[in-house]
């Protein structure tokens, strides 16, 4: 599956955008990497995350939820990440994620993404 769309949060960062690519590895698990460029007056960079993802229901319902777990690197941070997604629609559709870290300092951020996905898999229904 691929996806982009934004991602933002409570830190002081603007909104930035994201493009992830997600594959089943077996049963509900799934593997996914991502990458958020910022691009503001006061933040430029970028994000990579990889990490796993456990489908809480059936791969055939039209909304999927799921946990995810992973790792983040950001220039030089390497912070571990938990949230949990929402992804409707089987071919093509909408995600939503919500995600908690910790960056630099000692905070917690916690990122908001919205974005539309394409799938190479077909999904039975």
């Amino acid at each position: 599956m691929l996806e982009a769309g934004t991602v933002g949060g409570n830190s002081a960062a603007c909104p930035g955008h994201y493009v992830g690519i997600n594959g089943r590895f077996g049963g509900p698990v799934s593997l996914y990497g991502m990458v958020e460029n910022y691009r503001c007056a006061d933040l430029a960079g970028s994000a990579n995350q990889v990490g796993t993802s456990v489908l809480l229901g059936r791969s055939r319902w039209l909304v999927r939820p799921a946990l995810r777990a992973g790792i983040e690197y950001d220039g030089g941070d390497i912070s571990p990440t938990a949230g949990a997604s929402l992804t409707l629609g089987w071919r093509y559709g909408a995600r939503f994620m919500v995600q908690v870290g910790n960056g630099s300092g000692g905070t917690t951020i916690v990122l908001f993404q919205v974005g539309g996905y394409m799938s190479f898999l077909a999904l039975q229904r």
